[in-house]
């Protein structure tokens, strides 16, 4: 897949032609604002688009982190995922720097997060960018809500796939998730610099590494 267009991959996706070769874990590119990101194949047949028209051959993930930044400007989780400043303001401004035919095919799926400040209601929200809950990584909730999704298989094996270890500007760093540390109201879940489950207070900056699907 690492060398096959992008124009190949979307219109494979949209046709629902995607080849078997195109495994977990297989690496291609996207640009943004003219620079090349690598990504790679998190999940095949896994999120369901938000218009109800069936399930997204392909997931994808950016290899490493995009930028450094936080999920809000203040301390707190409330409104969880659904009505945080990465979601409504950090992410559409990166998916506005993409190529045209890019941004055009990116497609909305359903992602379920909870409510935040301590809550275990779950909200579902269609999106184009979006951050991966605790359990789409780690393959639990151990500080988060039940019913956030389930594991991405690229993060179910990591003797096979990896420990998920993001690097930006060459060196790892903590990267974000998009769930609510039920256990309070101020802090969000994500992935330390050695691959293990860690949260930060919401004005933390840490990695971006967004997901998606055509």
């Amino acid at each position: 897949m690492e060398y096959t267009r992008l124009s190949t991959i979307i219109y494979a996706c949209k046709n629902n032609l995607v080849p078997s070769t195109w495994s977990i874990g297989s690496t291609n590119y996207i640009t943004i604002n003219g620079t090349p990101y690598q990504i790679e194949v998190i999940g095949k047949n896994h999120d369901e688009y938000a218009d109800g028209s069936g399930t997204a051959p392909l997931t994808f993930q950016l290899l490493d982190c995009y930028a450094l930044n936080t999920m809000n400007s203040s301390r707190t989780n409330v409104g969880g995922w659904a009505n945080s400043e990465m979601r409504n303001t950090h992410l559409p401004a990166i998916l506005a720097l993409m190529p045209s035919e890019v941004r055009a095919s990116i497609r909305e799926v359903n992602k379920k997060t909870s409510k935040g400040d301590t809550s275990s209601g779950i909200v579902t929200t269609a999106d184009k960018l979006f951050l991966l809950s605790e359990i789409e990584i780690f393959g639990s909730n151990s500080f988060s809500a039940k019913g956030e999704g389930t594991q991405y298989k690229r993060y179910s094996n990591t003797s096979v796939y990896g420990d998920p270890i993001k690097n930006f500007n060459g060196s790892a760093t903590d990267w974000w998730g998009r769930s609510p540390d039920i256990g309070g109201s101020s802090k969000f879940r994500g992935v330390s610099t050695k691959g293990g489950n860690s949260g930060a207070y919401a004005n933390t900056a840490r990695g971006v590494s967004f997901a998606f699907c055509f």
